[in-house]
């Protein structure tokens, strides 16, 4: 018996050993991706990224991570491409959308289509779980879609990728008519890369969790008040029905905003069940996560308005492009933070990505690849 264990510990140590070669192989690649011609000129090749090493065997036969293309690995690499607005392409992409979302009419509840007590379902839950409609709830509704007859020449919607630290793309994203951003995003100690402006942002109620404590203390409180003050006149989405998980935390996300209605100039939208129609529409675009991003939901929202849409802080991976640097998941992620592939439970963010790069290759949209000064 003693022998057989340390035969069979003899084993474990080998196949260690070669999972960290593995490793440190990964690592030496991805270092020398984009400085290797034969990369750029070769066939294809596994795209590899910090997060990769944590979960190599899984991501190995993922073909999301299967390189874009060869104008894609070019522009990475600073040679010019001069995007051209399809404006014809634009306007069939928005016709299309149309054609499976009335984005307007589905962009917020408002008081007139919904009664106190009505059951709401969840979009990404069981059927069994409701919501039911308070008066609280129903007193925060705007009484019609804060979009309607909302129209813009040129709109920014920025994603929280790391790949914005240190981007200098705060300039260009203001000079933006209007400007999307996801997930109550900080913006003031990092507006020299993601810019000052928020007309819209979206705030799951789960970040109330994350970040403030489900408002369980005074300070708790003061600090999310405080940071609803910076977005005065600013439009807070806010997709109470994605999730039941969410229910417990949207009451008090309610009640809070009952108590401070008067105090706060926030403009709140309060969608229903929007997500059946845009699944519906990425689907014929062979794009079926489990959840897509918030990043892509609001490049979908923002057809309704603008009639040009550039993309900020869209990259799924954990290695700066430009310098080959290792990136955080978020932007405002603490320093040292190492990137996360955990999206992969419910997102397809490199497919995503794929597919936005292609509409940019196209002209419909304009998808910020590299630093902007």
């Amino acid at each position: 018996m003693v022998r057989i264990a340390k035969a069979l510990g003899l084993v474990i140590l080998c196949v260690a050993v070669f999972i960290l070669s593995l490793i440190s192989y990964v690592s030496l690649r991805k270092d020398n991706l984009f400085t290797s011609s034969k990369y750029i000129m070769g066939g294809p090749r596994i795209m590899f990224h910090a997060g990769f090493r944590s979960q190599f065997a899984m991501n190995f036969l993922d073909p999301s991570f299967i390189p874009l293309t060869n104008a894609l690995n070019e522009e990475l690499q600073g040679k010019p491409y001069k995007w051209k607005f399809n404006k014809t392409a634009f306007y069939q992409q928005r016709k299309d959308i149309f054609s499976y979302i009335d984005i307007p009419s589905n962009f917020s509840l408002t008081k007139n289509s919904v009664r106190v007590g009505q059951l709401m379902h969840f979009d990404y839950s069981s059927h069994k779980y409701v919501f039911s409609i308070s008066n609280n709830l129903k007193s925060l509704l705007p009484e019609t879609s804060p979009i309607l007859n909302k129209h813009y020449s040129m709109c920014a919607v920025v994603g929280n990728s790391g790949i914005l630290t240190g981007s200098h793309c705060g300039p260009e994203i203001d000079q933006a008519d209007f400007v999307f951003r996801c997930n109550f995003a900080p913006t003031e100690v990092y507006s020299k890369d993601v810019g000052k402006k928020t007309n819209l942002t979206t705030f799951n109620p789960s970040i109330l969790e994350r970040y403030y404590n489900n408002l369980l203390t005074i300070q708790d409180r003061n600090n999310f008040f405080l940071n609803l003050k910076k977005l005065e006149g600013a439009i807070l989405w806010i997709p109470a029905f994605f999730l039941h998980t969410s229910a417990t935390v949207t009451r008090t996300l309610v009640d809070f905003f009952v108590e401070h209605k008067g105090q706060l100039k926030v403009e709140l939208a309060w969608p229903g069940n929007i997500m059946h129609d845009v699944n519906k529409y990425w689907k014929t675009k062979n794009l079926s996560p489990k959840r897509l991003s918030t990043g892509i939901l609001m490049y979908t929202l923002a057809y309704a308005m603008c009639d040009e849409i550039h993309l900020y802080g869209f990259w799924p991976f954990g290695w700066d492009p430009n310098t080959g640097k290792e990136l955080p998941y978020h932007y405002y992620d603490k320093k040292g933070t190492k990137f996360t592939t955990k999206w992969q439970e419910t997102h397809q963010l490199p497919s995503e990505f794929k597919l936005l790069y292609k509409l940019h290759r196209e002209g419909v949209t304009k998808l910020s690849l590299t630093h902007c000064s």
